[in-house]
């Protein structure tokens, strides 16, 4: 009874989330720095604080929708409007940032080392490891999905879902065109079809 109460929940609330995102959303976050804190203040009441550590310094700020993320020297900091708390992702010295899309539902982040993806409704960060020679070819981002193409796989985030959704590709068959809109993505190869749903969250091969 337990387990299924429980699926009962999880079920519920994407299908809520899902519900949410078919209405346009609105900027609900801004970001300001003030001597030793970041302070995200939303239209209601609260305005949530996150402290800065010793000798760390603010890089950038970017807000849109129910996120905001502020990049400084030591971590990547989240916020999300839906739960009105920070998160936090230390990431490592040798780590350059190499692209940052922050859009209304979700964030993605790519270093030289790591995909980070960000979800905007329940404000969770999930990491994906790059190989030490993996080459990104593209990157595709809409209202609820993203997708990061290198040469060995794609890599699928959902805003509904969170987590990243690996499609093995052949070096020998490329992506050779592709295709999104605000929940999905079709990728084409010299032989194949793929397709990724925000709200499945599993690629899939069109026959």
């Amino acid at each position: 009874m337990g387990r299924k109460r429980i699926l009962v929940v999880l079920l519920a609330s994407v299908l809520a989330t899902s519900a949410l995102a078919q209405s346009p959303i609105t900027n609900q976050v801004l970001v300001t720095v003030l001597r030793d804190g970041v302070f995200a203040v939303t239209p209601g009441e609260g305005i949530m604080r996150a402290d800065l550590l010793a000798g760390e310094e603010v890089l950038s700020i970017e807000s849109s929708g129910l996120n905001a993320l502020v990049l400084t020297s030591k971590r990547l900091l989240g916020f999300s409007s839906q739960v009105l708390r920070w998160s936090e992702l230390r990431t490592d010295l040798s780590e350059q940032i190499q692209d940052r899309r922050v859009l209304p539902w979700f964030i993605l982040v790519r270093t030289n080392r790591h995909l980070y993806g960000f979800q905007g409704p329940l404000g969770r960060w999930k990491t994906e490891d790059l190989g030490p020679r993996e080459e990104i070819r593209d990157t595709l981002t809409a209202d609820h999905v993203g997708v990061v193409i290198t040469d060995r796989r794609s890599l699928a985030f959902s805003a509904f879902t969170g987590g990243f959704f690996q499609q093995d590709l052949s070096t020998d068959d490329p992506v050779v065109s592709s295709a999104i809109n605000a929940n999905v993505v079709i990728l084409t190869t010299g032989t194949r079809r793929w397709i990724f749903r925000s709200q499945l969250a599993v690629w899939a091969e069109l026959r």
